[in-house]
């Protein structure tokens, strides 16, 4: 386990690389670039596209893109297995940065984002930033998820996680947690990288000013199944981490919230009011998934 006592203050970071993890990202991936060329920080970094296998035209735009902006822009296939687990993974062997931020190729960074990412760099070994859901999504999908910028990490009913679509950590850490588990192809990899941190005893913080305007899905039936697969992911921290204390809900809870989906039923006449529909769908996929998860690895969580 480190020794996190002799480290700290880290020294700010020589270089840095933003690594964008992608797969059939063409049509959204140019105003995350172009919000990259147009980061504050005044220190060296390069940015490196990680292409988990598009079958668009992402290579022909970063081809067409190639020496317009002021920062480089690297690009690297890894196919080789599906995931942004795995595409997280080949960005980090390629980074020329000593410290690495991540972002996604559908949400967009804000102008300060990379400068406090690196600022926060200096005190821990993994950096958290802010999500916000009210600026490039429509009232009624915000309000789905409704990400506003918070002062304190993401928090969960066991550890403190840093959030895949945005985060920073220095080159060293990435390679001694082990990178990220490429068997975790349905969501959560973010939350179990974070928390084999956190065990490993490595420190986490959070720079509330580095923000990313994140994305939503705009439609009920790909928000339902996003939801769902990240309820699946949660069945998998939980067979991963129950020996360090990973507890499920108790059978009243479960019992509680099973009866919330069936009584607010948008088919029931008479349901209970403040729950809306896309609140109900966010619902019902945590259940299905929770159950697809459960059967999945044999074990029950709810």
């Amino acid at each position: 386990m480190p020794d996190s006592s002799t480290r700290f203050p880290r020294r700010v970071p020589a270089s840095v690389t933003v690594i964008v993890p992608v797969r059939n990202g063409a049509h959204t991936i140019g105003a995350q670039l172009d919000a990259l060329q147009e980061q504050s920080y005044a220190g060296r970094f390069d940015i490196l596209v990680a292409d988990n296998g598009s079958s668009d035209d992402l290579a022909g735009l970063l081809a067409c893109r190639q020496g317009q902006g002021r920062v480089p822009v690297g690009y690297v296939l890894a196919d080789e297995l599906p995931g942004a687990s795995h595409a997280r993974n080949v960005g980090a062997r390629h980074a020329t940065g000593e410290f690495i931020a991540y972002c996604d190729a559908d949400d967009v960074v804000r102008e300060h984002w990379l400068h406090h990412l690196v600022m926060a760099a200096g005190y821990a070994d993994l950096v958290s930033g802010s999500l916000d859901t009210s600026m490039i999504n429509s009232p009624k999908d915000h309000m789905r998820r409704p990400f506003l910028p918070t002062a304190g990490l993401f928090e969960t009913r066991f550890l403190p996680f840093a959030p895949g679509c945005n985060f920073g950590v220095w080159g060293d850490v990435m390679e001694a947690v082990g990178g990220f588990d490429t068997a975790m192809v349905h969501g959560g990899e973010d939350v179990d990288f974070s928390w084999r941190t956190y065990i490993g005893g490595w420190k986490m913080a959070h720079a509330e000013l580095a923000v990313v305007d994140y994305r939503l899905r705009s439609t009920l039936s790909s928000f339902f199944s996003q939801v769902r697969r990240y309820a699946i992911g949660n069945v998998d921290l939980y067979v991963g981490f129950r020996d360090y204390g990973f507890r499920r809900s108790s059978a009243l809870s479960t019992l509680k919230f099973v009866s919330l989906v069936l009584v607010c039923n948008p088919l029931v006449p008479r349901r209970l009011s403040g729950i809306s529909r896309g609140e109900w769908v966010g619902y019902s996929a945590i259940l299905v998934g929770h159950l697809q998860g459960s059967i999945r690895r044999r074990t029950l969580f709810m």
